[in-house]
């Protein structure tokens, strides 16, 4: 047995509740698997069990995880011959009520579930929800922290209403947190906490993070953000065969660089096999994670998604094209790469220079992390990969909302949710970004207003500007197009003047003096001026219909007036 094994399964099987915190690869999914099996065997010797009676329900954060863990059940269950215990696999991506009939035709007696699907059967399922109130002996949170961190706390405290009072409960995770601690007190009667140290000093010491004793973590300081993707390339290239993560921010920065690296890693003829995975995949996400498994040379961009408790064979490489949301989520990352058992492994983050305090942090926290020096920047890359992002985007429309998606989503992702986001707001270069992102034109953000004035400029030409015109207007007239009548009815509903898009359209004078303003003013003093020149507007609406009145205009001049 592993260390955290030996010490968890003796309490686990005398009736404790446990919070073990153990590093990434140290076996905490046999920690709880085996007790449970345990468990429930000594149950069917003094009990009559049922093809429905629910013993164990063992909750994780992903559909990825819930799966292998899963497959260890599996495995154990297949080849019991005391007893043929089921066990079935709830995840999002499908009808919830395909599940409950196949619950209600096969039975279950272990459940391996994401938070919400879990819940879903508990609510809609009147047999299912019966069954885990009478008969649930054990419930577990693998990666507890993270069930927390990605917002599910509201759905762990309901589905704790639904769960029987005397039960044994367990969390396990890499990392322990505040939130962790709340969540401990609600849900386990007394816990044993368990901390399975690494065997060096600086781990032992408070608020240290423990990292797999065989991982290398290097990172690399970059002068400019467009040096980060060329840098990648080249490093990809150099170090051959084998299996590389390479972790992003954003979904929709997954889907942008996937079609920027596959472009320049096989221009070569290379057979290299690229995937990217990330929640928004849904229904392919396994089969492109079993794909990732199987083949031997493969690279893998995703997020977050794929940071915990995943256990992939011979991961050579983690590489953190962002920085990671905190040091816990760094930890897990690179526990992706030499977390088996004599198994080494390597992690690389790549870091611009107003980040280089995210390393002095890790440093601090006990994370041995060493700087790539000597390394040589390959300027004709660079300019070859921007030259391609900027011509694909002027002649592909779907390639430039991908370009715009991508950056929005992480400068919003950047200045929001990282826990350096105000040291990382102060001194961002947001410019020298959006150039490494091939951008065409630089999109209007509330963001900006927070940052500082960025010494480099915007590499857009007047051309672009015509070009990301164009665009905007296929773009909204194809949303036009595609409008529902209930949809317009509830725009139409919903806004207090009608202006379109084209502003002051039957009345030229407001129609030029609309163009001339509009482009310089911002904010608040916009929105003043557009309230004066619609104010404008209806009093010389009011003259008109006046004249007509007094008969000093036509019927015909009245309707040329307003188009009618």
């Amino acid at each position: 047995m592993t260390a955290v094994q030996a010490a968890s399964i003796p309490l686990f099987i005398t009736n404790k509740d446990l919070a073990v915190e153990a590093v990434t690869g140290s076996g905490k999914t046999l920690a709880f698997v085996v007790p449970i099996l345990e468990i429930l065997l000594k149950k069917i010797k003094n009990e009559d069990v049922k093809k429905h009676d629910i013993g164990a329900i063992v909750i994780s954060p992903t559909r990825e995880l819930a799966f292998q863990i899963h497959d260890v059940f599996k495995r154990f269950t297949q080849t019991l011959t005391t007893f043929a215990f089921k066990s079935m696999l709830l995840i999002g991506g499908s009808n919830p009520y395909k599940d409950i009939q196949t619950y209600m035709n096969t039975g279950a007696h272990i459940i391996v579930s994401t938070p919400g699907r879990l819940f879903d059967l508990l609510e809609k399922s009147e047999n299912f929800s019966e069954r885990v109130r009478k008969c649930l002996e054990v419930f577990v949170l693998d990666e507890a922290d993270q069930l927390l961190s990605m917002g599910f706390e509201k759905t762990l405290n309901d589905i704790l209403e639904y769960l029987p009072k005397l039960r044994r409960t367990s969390l396990f995770s890499a990392t322990q947190t505040k939130e962790l601690d709340q969540l401990i007190r609600a849900g386990l009667r007394n816990p044993v906490k368990i901390e399975i140290k690494e065997k060096n000093v600086r781990s032992n010491k408070n608020g240290q993070v423990q990292m797999p004793k065989r991982l290398q973590n290097k990172f690399l300081m970059v002068q400019s953000s467009e040096q980060k993707l060329p840098f990648m390339i080249n490093f990809l290239r150099e170090h051959g065969k084998g299996k590389y993560l390479i972790f992003m921010s954003t979904c929709a920065q997954v889907n942008y660089f996937e079609k920027i690296l596959s472009r320049f890693l096989n221009r070569n003829n290379e057979n290299v096999t690229l995937l990217k995975l990330h929640r928004k995949l849904k229904n392919k996400r396994q089969k492109l994670f079993d794909q990732f498994r199987e083949i031997d040379y493969c690279i893998l961009l995703c997020t977050d998604v794929m940071s915990r408790g995943i256990d992939i064979p011979c991961v050579d490489w983690v590489i953190h094209f962002d920085l990671p949301m905190s040091i816990e989520n760094y930890v897990h990352r690179c526990g992706r790469s030499g977390h088996q058992v004599n198994q080494s492994g390597n992690s690389l983050l790549l870091c611009l220079q107003h980040e280089h305090e995210f390393v002095s942090i890790c440093r601090n926290k006990g994370v041995e992390i060493e700087p790539i020096e000597n390394v040589n920047h390959d300027e004709e890359l660079r300019v070859s990969i921007i030259k391609w992002m900027k011509s694909e985007s002027r002649r592909n429309i779907n390639q430039y909302e991908l370009s715009v998606q991508a950056f929005v989503s992480f400068v919003r992702t950047y200045c929001s949710k990282h826990f350096m986001a105000r040291i990382l707001l102060q001194d961002c270069d947001v410019i020298d970004i959006a150039n490494s992102y091939g951008l065409l034109k630089l999109p209007l953000m509330p963001e900006f207003r927070q940052m500082k004035k960025c010494p480099v400029k915007f590499k857009g030409s007047k051309e672009d500007e015509k070009t990301v015109k164009n665009f905007k207007d296929i773009l909204f007239e194809k949303k036009q197009k595609n409008r529902t009548p209930e949809e317009e009815n509830e725009e139409s509903g919903n806004r207090k003047f009608k202006v379109t898009k084209f502003g002051f359209k039957r009345n030229p004078e407001m129609q030029e003096k609309y163009e001339k303003q509009s482009k310089r003013l911002k904010g608040k003093r916009k929105r003043e001026f557009m309230d004066n020149l619609e104010l404008e507007e209806l009093e010389q609406d009011a003259r008109i219909v006046k004249k007509l009145k007094k008969g000093k205009i036509t019927n015909k001049e009245f309707e040329q007036h307003f188009g009618l």
